[in-house]
């Protein structure tokens, strides 16, 4: 039944509206989200650690795991917020339900970033495998790791699954603030939108 909602989110939020407010699936699916962004985080902070000198990367062993800890930490923050937002929004556009059914339908539109972590893990592994991080100049390092094929195709599939994501955040904010589409898309449109145009940017400095 969860993964309804990847493919008929009003269908499915329309269902669990008639349900009483249940935590347990969405705190699975950002725990879900948290263990990847963990293991992704460790991994980037080993690969930057190689290239550091033995003495320095003995003491830096300690900021690995305080890494994974904070990556794990950040996806719930991240989800309070995402939530926050378009309650705040919807709240200009007479949207009326509590933050509690919000935060519940907005967990649901994390499952394609799922995806899109696993994807991202696989990408960001084979990239980081051969930059050089003994470069001394961050601009020029910055710039070979954008113009990094692999680093693109992850951030071409994080905006095209954002997107995903954003369709199904209009329904669970229709649904959990009592909201025309139209008022919905704007409360999910205009975080998500700015967002979307940010990665673009991005993804164009490596055309620079």
């Amino acid at each position: 039944m969860m993964l309804e909602v990847l493919t008929n989110p009003s269908g499915f939020f329309e269902k669990k509206t008639k349900e009483e407010v249940d935590l347990k699936q969405p705190l699975a699916i950002l725990g879900a989200m948290a263990l990847i962004s963990a293991i992704s985080a460790y991994i980037v902070a080993s690969k930057v650690i190689g290239s550091l000198p033995s003495d320095v990367a003995a003491v830096t062993q300690i900021g690995m795991a305080i890494g994974a800890i904070f990556a794990i930490i950040v996806v719930f923050i991240m989800w309070v917020i995402y939530g926050g937002i378009f309650y705040l929004i919807s709240s200009f556009l007479g949207g009326q339900g509590n933050f509690k059914r919000v935060l519940e339908f907005v967990a649901y539109g994390f499952l394609p970033s799922i995806m899109s972590s696993v994807i991202s893990l696989f990408l960001t592994n084979k990239a980081y495998s051969s930059l050089d991080f003994s470069i001394q100049d961050p601009a020029i390092l910055e710039k070979a790791m954008l113009s990094d094929p692999y680093i693109m195709a992850s951030t071409v599939i994080g905006i095209l699954l954002t997107l995903w994501s954003a369709n199904i955040w209009v329904f669970a904010i229709m649904y959990s603030r009592n909201l025309t589409v139209k008022n919905a898309l704007i409360a999910v449109g205009v975080p998500i939108g700015l967002y979307t145009i940010y990665m673009i940017y991005t993804l164009s400095k490596a055309f620079n």
